[in-house]
């Protein structure tokens, strides 16, 4: 089977709004089979924490007391999106790399941007320890098994949120800009396009954005906004 690679269109967006454009990605893409990946970034101050979080937890652990704090479908600590490069990543579920364990998919897509820094002089690389953590954490805090961390050194620079359902699997991924002061964007991202195409044997394409549904959309952005979303927990 030939795989496509879609790429949409950057976007600027309130945390809600992006939450809701990731979930419509997964559940209502009109070209199901095809692997997409969105990189994006935030109109105000934003955080997002992980689906089974507490939320008075991840209140307590913002800085920016006005900032967005938004329940993401994934799972995950708290992040900060205030300076880092953002991305979504959806693969169908009959895709191989959607049919692996959670934590090969994961490893296998940040080995891609492993690659895609590396090839700009980056010095990252894969963190291989497991954390024996349990407690909630805020995602650059410590690094998980195959996070990436700058190299010779335990700094997490760049980690992601999963979920998989029978529409596919969900990447929520972000890398902390600030660690990486040299990494011109634009090029990474050429890179990572590159990489990513290449690990999935797809063709990569830049797409628009497809035409949803309007109630299906306003639903989906109210749900994110929604405090029966957010303080579920």
């Amino acid at each position: 089977m030939t795989w496509n690679l879609h790429i949409l269109p950057n976007s600027r967006m309130s945390a809600a709004e992006n939450m809701a454009r990731d979930f419509m990605l997964l559940e209502r893409y009109p070209n199901p089979e095809s692997i997409r990946l969105r990189h994006y970034s935030w109109s105000r101050p934003a955080y997002t924490f992980g689906l089974s979080q507490s939320h008075q937890y991840a209140r307590s652990e913002i800085q920016v007391r006005n900032a967005d704090l938004i329940r993401r479908p994934t799972g995950g600590g708290v992040v900060d999106h205030q300076h880092d490069w953002t991305y979504s990543l959806i693969i169908p579920a009959g895709h191989p790399l959607g049919t692996l364990p959670p934590v090969e998919t994961y490893k296998s897509i940040h080995q891609c941007i492993v690659r895609a820094l590396q090839s700009l002089g980056a010095k990252v690389a894969l963190n291989e320890e497991a954390s024996t953590s349990t407690v909630p954490s805020v995602c650059f805090e410590k690094p998980e098994v195959y996070d990436i961390v700058l190299d010779n050194l335990s700094a997490k620079v760049a980690g992601a949120a999963q979920k998989r359902t029978k529409s596919g699997y969900l990447m929520q991924g972000s890398i902390w800009k600030p660690s990486l002061p040299n990494v011109d964007w634009t090029d990474y991202y050429n890179a990572f396009i590159d990489e990513l195409a290449l690990t999935a044997k797809a063709h990569k394409s830049f797409v628009s954005w497809p035409g949803w549904d309007e109630e299906f959309a306003a639903n989906c952005l109210s749900r994110f906004e929604s405090d029966e979303w957010n303080k579920r927990r």
